[in-house]
């Protein structure tokens, strides 16, 4: 959430800075706002809240809603 928007910052802010790290840094070009929110922000969001709300439904089953073991 941090270093993506930090780097699209210094690639549109700085071009002396790109221009200089370009030859190391391969795909460069690929950098966008659009491949951020599109392959990156979107899926794992998405990822997060299904991950997280079945992880959790699964944990408050476990805990809470099993029937209880015959004494």
């Amino acid at each position: 959430m941090y270093f993506i928007p930090y780097a699209l910052s210094i690639k549109y802010f700085d071009p002396q800075f790109v221009a200089t790290v370009g030859d190391e840094v391969s795909h460069l070009d690929l950098l966008t706002w659009q491949a951020f929110f599109m392959k990156n922000l979107i899926p794992v969001t998405i990822g997060n809240i299904i991950g997280g709300a079945v992880l959790v439904a699964a944990v408050y089953w476990a805990i809470f809603l099993r029937p209880a073991a015959p004494k």
